[in-house]
């Protein structure tokens, strides 16, 4: 992955890019739209509570479910208005992006909500902080358990995108579990 500010001419033609991933939910770079517009690539919302200096500084939701909803709603408003075809937009909640243990656990745990806006749900899962809060294991490189249990929790309520790390590890759970499954 590369990261990419479009307001600069850090894009080069030369750079193949199949899929843009903007954590800032469209937020900083308001020439990222142009980008969106002239390339057609399919891209990811992600949503992030404030910035990554100061997302993890007690956040707070009214409503962790509505309020990202709403996030998306208005997003996809908008969008629209730039004449941003759905078919190219993927949703990402953003687990861990400005929300703590509790925010997580809600939103891994009816993640199917967001399938009601019509379009595919992509969330990022491997060695999350959340996964170290629940088993206390500290050591990133220990979570894989975790992610394991996380990705097949998010994949029984349709998630449709799973952004991993350790993807041979990933692809081999899911092997098993849908080879129990039949």
């Amino acid at each position: 992955f590369r990261a990419v500010n479009f307001s600069s001419n850090s894009v080069s033609s030369k750079i193949k890019i199949d899929l843009i991933n903007d954590v800032s939910g469209l937020s900083y770079d308001p020439k990222t739209i142009n980008y969106l517009k002239k390339t057609k690539k399919p891209f990811v919302i992600h949503h992030m509570k404030g910035t990554p200096k100061n997302m993890q500084i007690k956040p707070i939701y009214k409503n962790v479910l509505l309020d990202i909803y709403d996030f998306f709603e208005a997003k996809l408003k908008y969008l629209r208005k730039q004449g941003i075809k759905h078919n190219n937009i993927i949703l990402d909640p953003g687990i861990g992006f400005g929300k703590n243990l509790k925010h997580n656990i809600t939103l891994l745990k009816n993640i199917s909500i967001f399938h009601s806006l019509g379009l595919p749900v992509m969330l990022g899962l491997s060695r999350k902080r959340f996964i170290k809060d629940i088993s206390k294991e500290n050591d990133t490189k220990e979570r894989i358990g975790g992610t394991v249990s996380s990705c097949i929790q998010a994949y029984l309520q349709g998630v449709q995108i799973l952004r991993v790390h350790d993807v041979k590890e990933i692809s081999q759970a899911f092997k098993v579990f849908k080879g129990l499954e039949n």
